[in-house]
């Protein structure tokens, strides 16, 4: 067993949460899914899986193939880090929206997140396998191989009809020689282009465009390429690509075709890319790829290659942070040769695009100012607010409004990184929470924990944590507070606690507590935790008896019936 699989696993959702979570430890194969999402999905007892294997043996084997594909997609990073998909479960149809919240080092997801919805739709679906197509011969792709490091592309019978051999048959060209059937206006631009995703992987792995390609015959066509890295040195440079052409026209004729037959199918299937930028500094002329336009719903003609063509469609908003900055890049390197930024880019129907722009100065002149820069556009509108919703579920907890586990972890972390000191944790947990549970039901528990929340709350800052780590436990997170302030801090709470106590039909909040501060960046925020709960739990022990009694006189008094304190449960 490895030692991730030895690791005890930390639950990102509130396994009690009313929403339908569920979370995958992909190393384990391991599935949580919160009480909403058994709820939703009809499970119970020994019906809920515990690995994804085994909650993907309930869905109908048609459906996996595509499943399988689609994931892989975002566990991979090809497709992005969210996913939002359907299928039948059961007797029941799913809408699954999945999120990726950690990669290994190779880029591979290991650990991902999601929500369930139900579908009202009473229609058994299964989803194809593949989308077939159809296209003329003259459309038909060609593919080829390109080593960077023996300088040759292969290509198929494919390619070499499409070039115009006479003879069509797999053979192998030179650079030099792809270079030379190249028209000679696009004999650089491609390379620079393209350079950007070649040499560093952050800018990602695909390319596509349209070029002219001279044939046999010294005529030029304008043939669509399609390509991807598939492997990268050690460096991250690009060591080989494969890919397709196609014929330009033949294959604009199939696009109106099948958008005249499965309306704009393709079309949003070609926006959901990357689009590719190539600013000239000089002129300020800007190539932008067929990918840009589409993801925007321009065409050539509407969005003519200028800067002020892109400067005009910013959000007026976001101008200010996007435009200036980037012209500082071109004035000087001590800004920096590299950028990421998102905005708000205007569409052609008029809505607004969230777009992550990545940027890549290639070439500066005598006096350090950059001539040329490259770079990529993401349309991230879908993601961003898929990720805003799912970042406040597991972000805070949905039943008393605090802070999550997640929350406090991260929170943690930012502390050590930044190196805050002081700082002082107060580790608490409610008493009798199982007995309030087991005499009046889930509902009073519910409501004593949301009242505790409320009291929790009161006399701390805007800048005080306060996290439901599960169950009855919360934790305090006090940076710059010196544990002799925690303390006084932690004397409001409890005097705020007898006050609510003493009103005659309040349910009781009980709570012991464990104060821990420090000073010196030599311990460890964890190890802060650690002696808080210690010494919690010593006065949870030493009032516990006093506690139990207190709540079982007011259950009696409440309810009418008898309370025994005899089971063991009640002795955590």
């Amino acid at each position: 067993m490895s030692d991730v699989e030895k690791m005890p696993e930390k639950n990102v959702i509130p396994l009690e949460s009313a929403e339908a979570l569920w979370e995958w430890r992909i190393s384990t194969d391991r599935l949580f899914l919160s009480k909403g999402a058994c709820g939703k999905l009809g499970l119970a007892g020994k019906n809920i899986p515990n690995t994804m294997g085994a909650f993907l043996a309930q869905i109908p084997p048609a459906c996996l193939p595509s499943l399988h594909e689609l994931r892989e997609g975002v566990l991979s990073g090809a497709a992005g880090s969210v996913l939002e998909t359907a299928y039948p479960f059961n007797d029941i149809f799913i809408q699954e929206q999945m999120i990726v919240l950690d990669r290994d080092s190779m880029g591979r997801a290991i650990h991902v997140m999601g929500h369930y919805d139900v579908s009202s739709t009473q229609t058994p679906y299964y989803p194809p396998i593949t989308t077939s197509r159809r296209m003329s011969p003259q459309s038909r792709a060609g593919y080829w191989r390109c080593s960077l490091q023996a300088g040759t592309i292969e290509i198929d019978a494919g390619c070499a009809a499409l070039l115009g051999y006479p003879e069509p048959g797999p053979r192998v060209l030179g650079l030099h020689e792809w270079k030379e059937r190249l028209h000679p206006e696009e004999r650089t631009s491609p390379n620079c282009r393209y350079q950007l995703i070649i040499d560093h992987a952050q800018f990602g792995d695909c390319i596509e465009d349209l070029i002219r390609l001279r044939l046999e015959n010294g005529q030029y066509l304008r043939v669509f390429l399609c390509g991807a890295v598939m492997e990268r040195d050690k460096e991250g440079k690009a060591a080989s690509l494969a890919g397709s052409l196609q014929n330009a026209e033949a294959l604009k004729k199939n696009v109106e075709f099948e958008q005249g037959e499965d309306g704009c199918l393709l079309s949003a299937i070609k926006a959901a890319g990357d689009g590719l930028w190539d600013w000239d500094a000089q002129t300020n002329s800007v190539y932008f790829s067929p990918r840009y336009l589409s993801m925007l719903g321009y065409t050539a003609e509407e969005f003519p290659g200028c800067l002020d063509a892109w400067k005009e469609k910013i959000h007026p908003d976001d101008y200010d942070k996007i435009v200036p900055p980037q012209e500082k890049i071109v004035e000087s390197p001590r800004y920096g040769d590299t950028f990421e930024c998102t905005y708000r880019l205007k569409c052609a129907d008029g809505t607004w695009a969230w777009i992550l722009g990545r940027g890549y100065v290639t070439h500066r002149d005598d006096r350090g100012r950059a001539t040329r820069i490259v770079g990529l556009h993401t349309n991230i509108t879908t993601a961003q607010n898929d990720r805003d919703q799912l970042e406040n579920l597991v972000k805070n907890d949905t039943l008393t409004g605090l802070r999550s586990r997640a929350f406090c972890d991260l929170e943690l972390e930012r502390m050590e990184r930044n190196r805050v000191r002081p700082v002082s944790v107060i580790s608490c947990d409610i008493n009798g929470l199982k007995l309030i549970n087991d005499y009046m039901g889930h509902a009073a528990g519910d409501k004593l924990l949301v009242q505790a929340a409320m009291l929790l709350r009161n006399q701390l800052r805007a800048t005080d944590c306060v996290a439901r780590m599960g169950g009855d436990e919360f934790v305090i997170l006090l940076p710059g507070c010196p544990e002799a302030k925690a303390r006084e801090i932690l004397a409001h709470i409890e005097d705020d606690l007898a006050e609510h106590n003493r009103r005659e039909h309040a349910i009781p909040v009980l709570i012991s507590f464990g104060v821990a501060g420090v000073v010196s960046m030599n311990t460890p925020l964890s190890k802060l935790l650690v002696e808080a709960d210690r010494r919690m739990i010593k006065k949870k022990a030493a009032n516990r008896k006093e506690s139990h009694r207190h709540i079982k006189n007011w259950i009696e008094k409440s309810t009418g019936q008898s309370v025994s304190l005899e089971d063991n449960r009640y002795e955590s």
